[in-house]
C-alpha cells in the first residue's frame, strides 16, 4: 500500500459513492489504475464494503445512548448473541464492543424516546447472565463515521 492508496481510501471514506472517474481526477491518475487499485484494495479486506450513512433524527431515533453492560462470563458467546438480537420496538442498535475492564460490553443504540431505551435495558435485564448495565445519554455528537457533525 502507498499513498495513492491511502488518498483513495480517504476518498472513499468521505464519499463511497465517488466513481472511478472523479477518484483519477482527484489524483491525477488513470481510471483503470483507480479500478485496479480499488479492486486490490477490496481483495485485501481493507475496503469490507460500501453503505449509506442515515440520519437516524429524520427518522425519529434522535436519542443516542451508550449501554455499558456487566455479564457473567460463562455463556459469554451466546449471553452476546442474546444481548446484540434484542427486539425492541424503536430502538436499533448500532454498535456492540467487547470491552477489558470493569464492564463487558458497551452498545451504542439509538431510540425515539426514553421509554424506549428504558425498554431495552429491560429486555436485557431478562437475559440470563446479565448483571449490571448503565447507560449514558449522548447530548451532542462531533465526530460520527469520519464525519464532522456540527
Amino acid at each position: 500500500m502507498d499513498d495513492v492508496d491511502i488518498r483513495i481510501l480517504k476518498l472513499l471514506e468521505e464519499d463511497g459513492r465517488i466513481t472511478h472517474e472523479e477518484i483519477s481526477k482527484h489524483l491525477h491518475i488513470s481510471r483503470p489504475a483507480v479500478h485496479k487499485r480499488i479492486g486490490k484494495l477490496e481483495e485485501l479486506g481493507i475496503i469490507r464494503g460500501y453503505r449509506g450513512i442515515i440520519h437516524w433524527g429524520k427518522l425519529g431515533q434522535s436519542i443516542k445512548v451508550h449501554v455499558f453492560i456487566k455479564f457473567n462470563p460463562l455463556n459469554m458467546n451466546d449471553t452476546l448473541n442474546q444481548i446484540i438480537s434484542l427486539d425492541v420496538p424503536n430502538v436499533t442498535i448500532e454498535e456492540a464492543h467487547r470491552l477489558a475492564g470493569e464492564w463487558c460490553l458497551v452498545l451504542k443504540a439509538r431510540a425515539t424516546s426514553p421509554d424506549d431505551i428504558k425498554n431495552l435495558i429491560d429486555k436485557m435485564y431478562g437475559i440470563p447472565g446479565v448483571k449490571e448495565t448503565s447507560t449514558t445519554f449522548i447530548l451532542s455528537t462531533i465526530i460520527e463515521n469520519g464525519l464532522k457533525d456540527f
